[in-house]
């Protein structure tokens, strides 16, 4: 008899199973944050060529949709008895508030303003959060988010300084920064109202119906405002558009939500601070944006607080 004849099975590594577990969770989680950050720059793109933030918005939701509604379908209908009436209420508030509301603010925001400072002070919600949960819930807010939120506050404004200072125009400048700020406040407060829903429905149920809830507004938002010739855009738009409603909307979502599953949310927050980072590196090869020494400490400082403050984040439940 041979050696291979009498020889047992090689049981599996388990270590090499959780390594590879743990790089299809980091790979999602940069792929992710890659994904969002792009938004910004389909956004510019399809600016460039006339196309207004109402328009814009409306059509990154007319691509988003389907998906959203294939999603909530995929879910299935097992556990929907259980939602009690409340949380349906909470799941499409939440819905106007998070993914329309505060998407169509950023958008007006991006008509005013570079992609890369638009995604630093985006960057700022979860330094919002924690005042939210502070003011709210009297969360004690420790030391180390205080210095989290001095040193957030403080990138944002060396890189809105170093914006003023090239560019001259203050005016709309501020409107930027204000459209966007309010943006990525109003995100805080969907991200405080959603995590006490989540937990009763599930992430991905919660998210397809409140996306779903959102595309409709936004759809009957542009339609009111505006007429069907509004959509006679050059075909280059609709290219634009379909990035932006697919990968920059609908597929880091699903990354997301991996990374979450192999990674846990720490690890995801962290591999997340790479997102303006991408986004000031896009900017500058694909929109020609400027990106100085100043604006580059400006980030340095937003990318620090934030992950400061993201590590830490308890929201009650």
């Amino acid at each position: 008899m041979s050696d291979e004849a009498g020889a047992r099975p090689v049981a599996p590594d388990p270590s090499a199973a959780v390594k590879r577990s743990l790089s299809i969770g980091l790979a999602c989680a940069l792929g992710a944050a890659v994904c969002f950050s792009a938004k910004a720059i389909f956004i510019k793109l399809i600016y460039a060529h006339g196309v207004d933030a109402t328009t814009t918005f409306a059509l990154r939701m007319m691509v988003a949709l389907p998906f959203f509604v294939a999603l909530g379908w995929w879910c299935g209908t097992a556990g929907l008895k259980s939602i009690g009436r409340r949380d349906w209420w909470g799941m499409g508030a939440c819905g106007l508030l998070g993914f329309y509301l505060s998407s169509y603010l950023d958008f007006i925001g991006l008509s005013y303003i570079p992609a890369s400072l638009e995604r630093l002070i985006l960057f700022l919600y979860p330094t919002f959060v924690v005042l939210l949960s502070w003011a709210i819930f009297r969360t004690k807010l420790t030391a180390a988010q205080g210095l989290s939120l001095l040193l957030s506050y403080s990138g944002v404004l060396l890189c809105v300084w170093d914006n003023l200072r090239i560019e001259g125009d203050a005016s709309s400048l501020a409107i930027g920064v204000a459209f966007t700020l309010t943006s990525a406040f109003t995100y805080a407060c969907y991200v405080v109202a959603s995590a006490r829903i989540v937990p009763r429905v599930g992430s991905m149920r919660f998210t397809s119906y409140a996306s779903t809830v959102a595309c409709g507004f936004s759809i009957a938002h542009f339609f009111t405002t505006h007429g069907t010739e509004s959509l006679v855009v050059p075909g280059i738009v609709y290219v634009h558009a379909f990035g932006m409603g697919t990968l920059s909307t609908v597929l880091p979502i699903l990354l997301v939500a991996e990374a979450l599953r192999r990674l846990g949310a720490n690890q995801v927050a962290l591999i997340s601070t790479s997102g303006p980072i991408a986004t000031l590196a896009m900017a500058a090869v694909i929109l020609g944006e400027r990106i100085s020494a100043l604006q580059m400490a400006g980030a340095a400082l937003v990318i620090a607080g934030v992950l400061l403050v993201s590590l830490r984040r308890q929201v009650p439940a």
